[in-house]
């Protein structure tokens, strides 16, 4: 869960030390993967990243990487990062509809395969007056069709029925006469 990747302790292999902690993950829509963490703590002294990529392991302590080299100011040299930022893409909150077109609610929380940072399930909370008539959505990544800063569009999970209604013969109706006795006849 997104909730539980924050305030996650930062700690360095090499010298045993609690660098800092996590901050909001940094997340490519076009891939649906959290590619770095803001870092924060009493040791760093500017905005800095963690890339996912320098994260030897994630376990009972926190996050573990190398050495404080991993934490990185965030400067103009982090080119591909720079990108992803200049996007402002923002996953919690964002509005969630299905390819009908209706309105399923919007992300309160997404879970991660650890291994990767793959995004694999987003949960969608619905609104107060839908909530009342049902519970919330879990989505897996496989259902997502597109995903922009506004809006993700997920497969709709809605039956399509036959639009051309058949006509159904009541037995408990009477039926004509004539038609009952042609019946007997045959």
């Amino acid at each position: 869960m997104n909730s539980k990747l924050l305030n996650t302790p930062i700690m360095s292999l090499q010298s045993g030390d609690k660098l800092g902690a996590t901050g909001a993950p940094i997340i490519d829509p076009r891939k649906l993967q959290i590619t770095a963490f803001y870092a924060l703590g009493n040791r760093i002294t500017e905005l800095s990243v963690l890339h996912c990529s320098d994260i030897r392991e994630v376990g009972p302590l926190g996050m573990i990487v190398d050495s404080a080299d991993e934490i990185m100011p965030l400067n103009d040299d982090l080119l591909r990062l720079k990108e992803l930022l200049d996007m402002k893409f923002e996953l919690i909150g964002l509005q969630v509809i299905d390819d009908n077109g209706m309105k399923l609610g919007g992300v309160s929380e997404f879970s991660t395969e650890i291994n990767d940072f793959f995004i694999q399930k987003i949960y969608v909370t619905k609104t107060f007056l839908k909530s009342i008539t049902s519970s919330d959505v879990i989505i897996n990544r496989s259902q997502i069709i597109e995903i922009t800063n506004k809006k993700i569009i997920v497969k709709s999970t809605a039956i399509q029925s036959k639009s051309s209604i058949e006509q159904v013969v009541n037995p408990f109706r009477k039926q004509n006469l004539a038609t009952e006795r042609s019946a007997i006849d045959q």
